[in-house]
């Protein structure tokens, strides 16, 4: 998504760096890459703005991607993903002998606390959830399976963001745009470090209201044998919690289950 504009800008400007075919591929993608969560439809206008296509060529892709089923017209030059892209994630994501392999702790650990249960994998700036099991606290809560959060500002992502690499740490807070979320969001690098540093000593992330108003959450990193966050898992909370109550009695529950998953899924080489 963060590629789109200029992978399109560079193919519709006349330069023939690339074959046809490739730079055909690319835009097309460039227009999946689009949607999202908040902009789950986009008109023919707003594709070629973000894109930096000309209208022409992109209606054309559009209505290619309609015909293979990558895209559903609603109305007038009005689109939205189509099944054809959730055909897709489901196989990318359900595949994954990483969810397989921690379903029944993930199961586990929802049972014995009653929280929602989340599990992610780092993507670059970002992390993704390949597994989410909900309690009612938190239906409303716009995230799904395939969703993405920016690693800073997630507790998952910072369970993983401490235990990388001083240079891929720097290079990933560097090369995120540090905005507030919610009024709790940590947007400055000293107080992220400090925070990054307590997880290292504590071996679990807190984040308080910094994604969603409301919302809280506790995670801890899944460590492969050389010592390199895979995934991360944690409970996500919607109602008023006390620190003491996160860090006594549902930290070493998380931990547990995070080392559980690390011993069940060390037999993996790629996620």
């Amino acid at each position: 998504m963060r590629y789109a504009s200029a992978v399109a800008r560079d193919t519709n400007n006349g330069t023939q760096s690339e074959p046809g075919g490739i730079q055909s591929v690319a835009r097309a993608l460039s227009i999946l890459e689009l949607f999202d969560d908040k902009r789950s439809m986009l008109t023919t206008n707003e594709i070629a703005t973000l894109t930096g296509l000309n209208r022409g060529t992109t209606y054309r892709f559009c209505q290619t991607l309609k015909k293979l089923g990558y895209l559903d017209e609603i109305g007038q030059s009005t689109f939205r993903p189509g099944l054809k892209v959730l055909s897709l994630a489901q196989a990318a994501l359900g595949g994954r002998e990483l969810v397989d392999m921690a379903m029944p702790t993930l199961q586990a650990l929802r049972h014995d606390t009653g929280e929602t249960v989340n599990l992610a994998v780092p993507d670059d700036l970002e992390v993704v959830y390949v597994a989410r099991l909900l309690n009612d606290d938190l239906l409303a809560l716009r995230l799904v399976v395939g969703s993405r959060l920016p690693m800073v500002f997630s507790s998952l992502g910072r369970s993983m963001l401490a235990f990388l690499p001083a240079a891929e740490i720097d290079r990933i807070i560097s090369s995120t745009e540090m905005r507030q979320l919610t009024p709790h969001t940590i947007t400055d690098r000293r107080e992220l470090d400090r925070r990054l540093e307590q997880v290292r000593q504590r071996g679990f992330a807190l984040n308080d209201q910094e994604v969603a108003t409301g919302v809280r959450g506790i995670a801890a990193p899944v460590m492969a044998a050389d010592g390199r966050p895979i995934a991360a898992v944690n409970l996500s909370i919607a109602r008023p919690l006390d620190t003491a109550k996160l860090e006594d009695d549902l930290a070493p529950r998380l931990l547990a289950a995070a080392d559980d998953i690390a011993r069940r899924t060390s037999h993996l080489e790629n996620f």
